[in-house]
């Protein structure tokens, strides 16, 4: 008889293979958090990959009934971020909470229905796709007291992956191209040094994370709540859909983005190279092959042209 592990997918039990004491727990944990906040927890999503996410409904007060989606993941850090992200946010412009555990890495957000994402319209009308991401980073980017975070994650933080893998890939190993990642090593140090007002941010902010709301529009879910320089919260944006971006494509999107939001062209260009070049540094922290990695620094030089 296969068990509920057995039936969970593929590509979550390779991507969580790493703590499977955590795996093995996961049915206990569920039963727990169905018992401690009432809840009917439906199948998983089939797409799910580094968290647990199914549809759940809650029994309410007086009887009556309420739908969500439990999400549950090992990375407590990175769900209190979350967590301390949509608190800020109460709803507006972002999947509501319902109910927050952070302790066993667990939130129950609203559903939103019917959930449509962003990239079906992007298909047929990139513009709007890109100015409604700019008309809902604009409700989220909240002021905020570089000294008084509150759980959300400031940037220098995220960056640390340069940090990392500098004494590797300033010597050019495994083939890395060592001068553009000092260039953009350089160009991260500058970026945060000169950021003069923090906010809020969304910090994975692209067409899969947008989904539609049939009673309050277009939605964003999954922040990584982050703190920092707005320009950062357009990068990931540029990289999505990645089978069909090209450098025109990227160059008006940045256009819009700097008109509707106010940003500075330079600045905004610079940070969506210095992530690009994150993202080159955490490919080769999971495998440090030139097969894993020059996708990543390829994309990074075409965001130099922008």
């Amino acid at each position: 008889m296969r068990s509920f592990l057995d039936d969970l997918p593929e590509r979550f039990r390779a991507f969580n293979a790493v703590d499977p004491a955590w795996v093995a727990a996961l049915p206990d944990l569920l039963a727990g958090l169905a018992k401690d906040w009432d809840l009917a927890i439906g199948p998983y999503y089939p797409n799910i990959w580094i968290n647990y996410v199914a549809p759940a409904t809650r029994v309410l007060p007086g009887g009556g009934r309420e739908g969500g989606v439990l999400k549950v993941s090992r990375y407590l850090d990175e769900t209190a971020n979350e967590i301390a992200a949509l608190r800020r946010w109460e709803g507006d412009g972002a999947a509501r909470l319902l109910r927050v555990d952070e302790t066993r890495g667990a939130m129950l957000l609203e559903r939103i229905d019917p959930g449509t994402m962003l990239v079906d319209l992007a298909e047929s009308d990139d513009d709007e796709a890109t100015h409604i991401t700019a008309g809902l980073l604009r409700r989220l980017w909240r002021p905020l007291d570089p000294t008084d975070l509150r759980g959300l994650r400031p940037l220098a933080d995220w960056c640390a992956a340069y940090d990392r893998n500098r004494p590797a890939l300033i010597a050019g190993t495994g083939g890395f191209p060592a001068d553009l990642f000092a260039r953009a090593d350089a160009l991260r140090a500058a970026l945060l040094e000169t950021t003069d007002a923090h906010h809020v941010l969304h910090g994975d902010m692209h067409h899969f994370n947008v989904l539609r709301d049939c009673r309050r529009g277009w939605t964003a879910i999954d922040p990584k709540g982050l703190a920092g320089d707005r320009h950062f919260d357009i990068c990931q944006f540029m990289r999505n859909p990645s089978d069909r971006t090209t450098l025109e494509m990227n160059r008006h999107r940045l256009d819009i983005f700097c008109v509707e939001l106010g940003l500075d062209r330079a600045r905004a260009r610079d940070w969506c190279f210095v992530h690009a070049m994150l993202d080159a540094c955490w490919e080769h922290e999971d495998a440090p092959t030139a097969e894993n990695w020059r996708p990543r620094v390829a994309f990074a030089e075409q965001m130099l042209r922008l």
